[in-house]
């Protein structure tokens, strides 16, 4: 993975639900996949530390694959886009004869 960790601005079509899509340095990304949701829950920590998480693995319009996530800890709350996971070399080659 390409870690990012920036935070960005995030859109709905529905609450609740996933993200539709996200801005990121200017540009809108739409997310065409979500593959892969779940929720981190922090009870470790007293409650005004904790830090609860929800990850979704999305596949944009661009063909990307980003990890992004949500924290709805204590205070404000945010969302951060992780980092983008990056294809396997052999995928890579393979997409790129394939045009």
């Amino acid at each position: 993975m390409k870690f990012i960790g920036e935070e960005i601005e995030v859109h709905f079509e529905e609450k609740p639900g996933p993200p539709h899509s996200f801005v990121w340095r200017g540009k809108v990304y739409r997310i065409k996949e979500v593959l892969a949701a779940k929720r981190v829950l922090d009870f470790r920590r007293a409650w005004w530390a904790r830090r609860h998480r929800d990850f979704y693995t999305v596949r944009v319009h661009t063909g990307q694959v980003f990890e992004l996530y949500f924290h709805r800890g204590p205070g404000r709350r945010y969302w951060v886009l992780l980092g983008e996971l990056l294809r396997e070399q052999g995928e890579a080659e393979d997409s790129l004869g394939a045009r």
